[in-house]
């Protein structure tokens, strides 16, 4: 028994180290943390939040949809006018 438990703890040792964790490339956009978090390396651009959104939602009548779209995330308005027609159902389905 003596000799079993000496054998199977030479094949542990025996085997390949565990492969460690992918290295990501780097980012001109993004820094990893050493605890494992990622940041901004600059802050984003400001894209006027949520009150652009309420603005131009205001300016087609749909200002009841501001809290649903802020619920949703839809807070900038930059990506918001670069959606094309099956992109903005989408959203639309998203926001009721």
């Amino acid at each position: 028994s003596a000799a079993a438990a000496s054998s199977s703890s030479a094949a542990a040792s025996s085997a390949p180290p565990a492969p460690s964790a992918p290295r990501l490339p780097e980012s001109r956009l993004f820094e990893l943390l050493p605890d494992g978090r990622t940041v901004h390396k600059e802050a984003p651009p400001p894209t006027g939040g949520i009150a652009a959104v309420a603005e131009a939602l205001e300016r087609v009548g749909l200002e009841n949809y501001v809290a649903a779209f802020d619920a949703e995330g839809f807070d900038d308005i930059e990506f918001l006018l670069g959606l094309d027609s099956a992109e903005r159902a989408a959203v639309a389905t998203a926001t009721g």
